[in-house]
């Protein structure tokens, strides 16, 4: 609730409490004005709402300030002892009241109760305020990730083999250990979203027709799990496997998949401060956005349950 030195006693609507709840499909209309103005109209959230109200393994919360909804945020249930926070929006028009605040305490009190294992989230490295959320909540930053793009480039090998789900939990552990993997933490990027790399999420890749071994000469090897970006007309590498010395050929080769494939692009959001910019460098790949983006995990206090492999 507002301390009484900031209303304005002619106004009524200064006088109402701020109401985390969970969200109901009558938001919709509130939410979708309040996005309207989020990213330059370019938000994601509108597109994914009907699908997030659906979702009853986590929490969709809402802050409602009087009759209307002034922001959101999302929790994600990824798989046992595994949670994403997202989604975290306030309405322009109330930012500066500590909405924010409220709707990361909710979400994250319910995850105390109901969750276990680890809760992740990511922001941009210009969001302070999310990020003085995530130092008072006991959240610590892991990594720090930023894209990477080349033009694609026609080859005749290019290298890659794709893979089968029987292949996948071969490789696992293999993968699992491998030193670029362990470079981005043992995180893969599942589209803007990271989560713990598994044998189950491999397996989903390669059904998906997605994962690759890579070999190239001098006994170069690694693999690679890849997804189409229709935005960018760009295949945009998920996770990249192999020794520091063959990266920058993988990197190479990686331009030709995505010509072969018919993209114009490869793109790989890339770990930060683990000196593989001059590497990214060699293989013609440019740094595609200046910012970056923070993840932060936060295990949980009483049930650190040990995550699904």
């Amino acid at each position: 609730m507002f301390g009484t030195s900031g209303l304005d006693w002619q106004r009524p609507q200064s006088l109402y409490t701020i109401v985390c709840r969970p969200a109901l499909p009558r938001d919709t209309t509130d939410v979708m004005e309040l996005t309207r103005a989020i990213w330059e109209g370019d938000d994601y959230v509108p597109g994914v709402w009907a699908e997030w109200l659906r979702d009853y393994s986590g929490l969709l919360a809402v802050a409602q300030y009087g009759s209307y909804v002034v922001g959101l945020c999302k929790l994600t249930r990824f798989a046992e002892g595994e949670w994403w926070l997202q989604g975290l929006r306030v309405h322009p028009a109330y930012e500066g009241r500590g909405i924010a605040s409220r709707l990361h305490d909710y979400i994250l009190a319910y995850w105390l109760q109901n969750g276990s294992g680890v809760i992740r989230l990511s922001t941009a490295s210009f969001r302070l305020p999310v990020q003085h959320l995530c130092d008072r909540t006991g959240f610590t930053k892991v990594g720090e990730f930023t894209p990477f793009g080349a033009e694609a480039e026609a080859g005749a090998e290019t290298g890659f083999i794709s893979l089968t789900p029987e292949a996948a939990s071969l490789i696992f552990s293999t993968i699992a250990g491998n030193e670029i993997v362990l470079l981005s933490h043992g995180l893969m990027d599942w589209g803007w979203q990271w989560a713990s790399l598994n044998a189950a999420r491999l397996t989903e890749a390669a059904q998906a027709g997605r994962l690759w071994r890579w070999h190239a000469e001098a006994a170069a090897e690694g693999y690679l799990v890849a997804r189409a970006d229709a935005d960018e007309n760009a295949l945009t590498a998920e996770l990249l496997a192999c020794n520091r010395e063959s990266l920058e050929q993988l990197l190479r080769d990686f331009r030709r998949l995505a010509a072969s494939l018919g993209y114009s692009k490869a793109i790989w959001l890339a770990p930060l401060g683990v000196d593989l910019e001059p590497v990214l460098a060699e293989a013609a790949y440019s740094r595609q956005w200046e910012a970056s983006v923070y993840v932060y995990e936060k295990p949980h206090p009483l049930r650190p349950a040990a995550l699904v492999v």
